[in-house]
């Protein structure tokens, strides 16, 4: 069962206007009230991801419903480029997107980077007190023209390292606070050329 689609760019963003039509497309998908929760607060961390995102972009959100899976489906294009994120980011003292704060800013900083192109996303790095984590390869699968990053795969490779780097300690920490990364099964970001798909997967409850 897939649910209506909703456009949104960031001229006409408005999460809260963006929020009644989530909770319209849920009732449609027929929940129960616990997995119901649990997908509008993972709507609602997307919703509020792609509100802070900079730059041009289109993207198109829906549900979708298989056994007791759901999905969150965003497919997103952009006109950013390089040189337009330069500017905007020449505004911050640091020179660095100091928007990509917590579990979903940094999935933003992907996106977007991803929109410029997939190199952009492997040279991705999050600072983390006094280290650096390599956020996008560790869980992210380059392949020709295309890459592809997984939470689970993510978290695997940071749960292996945590006990022994600082940086991705703290990470680790980032994401035991998050609520999507405690809520969903897996966060899938894949990027080609100008276009994202960001889903979010979600093993239902049945209450």
């Amino acid at each position: 069962m897939e649910s209506e689609k909703m456009l949104i760019t960031n001229k006409n963003f408005m999460i809260y206007d963006a929020l009644d039509k989530i909770d319209n497309y849920l009732a449609d998908l027929k929940l129960g009230p616990k997995d119901t929760l649990h997908m509008r607060l993972l709507a609602e961390e997307t919703l509020g991801m792609l509100g802070a995102m900079a730059g041009d972009y289109r993207s198109l959100v829906w549900f979708e419903k298989e056994g007791d899976t759901c999905k969150l489906q965003v497919i997103a294009k952009t006109e950013m480029d390089i040189d337009k994120k330069k500017e905007i980011l020449s505004v911050s003292k640091s020179g660095e997107n100091d928007l990509a704060k917590g579990f979903m800013g940094k999935i933003g900083d992907i996106i977007e980077n991803g929109f410029l192109n997939y190199e952009n996303v492997m040279k991705l790095q999050q600072q983390y007190g006094g280290g650096y984590v390599d956020y996008a390869a560790l869980g992210g699968r380059p392949s020709g023209e295309t890459f592809c990053w997984s939470l689970e795969q993510y978290k695997d490779a940071l749960e292996e390292v945590r006990e022994s780097d600082e940086a991705a300690g703290t990470a680790w920490d980032e994401l035991e606070k998050s609520i999507v990364a405690r809520l969903a099964d897996d966060v899938i970001v894949g990027v080609k050329k100008d276009e994202v798909e960001f889903t979010i997967v979600s093993k239902t409850l049945g209450k």
